[in-house]
């Protein structure tokens, strides 16, 4: 009966202090994961946002006319500074996650997009020299083919 009542308690757990230094890193853990986690759920709508560069989902469509107008055609859609111009009231078809977003129609707000690049490398020189092309959506998959030259001037 020599031993002391101290002596006793720490003969009978060696790893008491590095086991509450552990309890205590795991705890200021948690807490720091908790407060990250509140964090990031305050700033949602910045962290987990989406862009889509492409046509689809698009549903701000143009409204064509019921009947075609004849030319010259007026001017339909504007962007940065540029007019643009039906080349004509044609219905064009394509797939639209093949369309690529260009801008905003700076009048109507329209989204304008650049037709696939397959089919703006079959085009040749002459064509490609009248300026960009640009396309309005009228409907799920039709496009208005746009020019910012009017292609049809007034004679």
């Amino acid at each position: 009966m020599s031993d002391t009542p101290s002596a006793e308690k720490d003969s009978e757990f060696p790893g008491q202090r590095a086991a509450v230094w552990l309890g205590a890193a795991l705890l200021l853990a948690l807490f720091l994961v908790l407060t990250l986690t509140w964090r990031d759920n305050g700033q949602r709508a910045q962290l987990e946002t989406t862009a889509e560069y492409t046509a689809v989902g698009d549903q701000n469509f143009y409204p064509m006319p019921a009947t075609p107008p004849a030319p010259p055609y007026t001017v339909v859609a504007s962007l940065k500074g540029q007019v643009l111009y039906p080349v004509d009231y044609r219905r064009r078809e394509f797939a639209a996650d093949d369309m690529t977003r260009a801008g905003v129609d700076e009048k109507g707000g329209y989204l304008l997009y650049r037709g696939p690049e397959k089919s703006e490398k079959k085009k040749d020189e002459e064509e490609l020299k009248r300026g960009p092309l640009y396309y309005l959506k009228i409907s799920p998959t039709e496009y208005l083919k746009l020019r910012t030259i009017n292609s049809n001037p007034e004679k």
